[in-house]
């Protein structure tokens, strides 16, 4: 049942957030937390490439998705999309990103790193 709850999920992001299909596509259709994954990814590269715009519509989006969310979403938004992100952030990409970062989803963030992502 939780899998075809995610499995909508996901279609739904690919339906709202098409750039993400081929990065999700590089993974099998049964690994759905490596595709949620890629949804992260996609919101770091557009930190990373100073992208506001785009990352402000997929922040928004998890972050209204947090307020309707089942428990299996909301484990998948925790896990595999608020703890991925920042994962190969560039500075730059931390600068401007974190500022940009949902209450909501900075405090997911910060229960798991226990801190804001750092310049390295």
């Amino acid at each position: 049942m939780a899998d075809q709850e995610i499995r909508r999920f996901i279609n739904d992001i690919q339906s709202k957030f098409p750039d993400v299909i081929p990065l999700m596509d590089k993974h099998e259709d049964w690994a759905l937390t490596f595709r949620m994954e890629e949804f992260a990814n996609l919101t770091t590269s557009a930190f990373n490439k100073n992208k506001e715009a785009d990352a402000l519509k997929y922040l928004s989006y998890m972050s209204l998705k947090l307020d309707s969310a089942t428990p299996a979403e909301l484990h998948y938004i925790d896990t595999y999309y608020v703890e991925h992100l920042f994962w190969e952030a560039t500075p730059i990409g931390i600068e401007m990103g974190w500022p940009l970062v949902p209450d909501k989803l900075k405090k997911l963030y910060l229960n798991f790193h226990g801190q804001a992502p750092q310049i390295r």
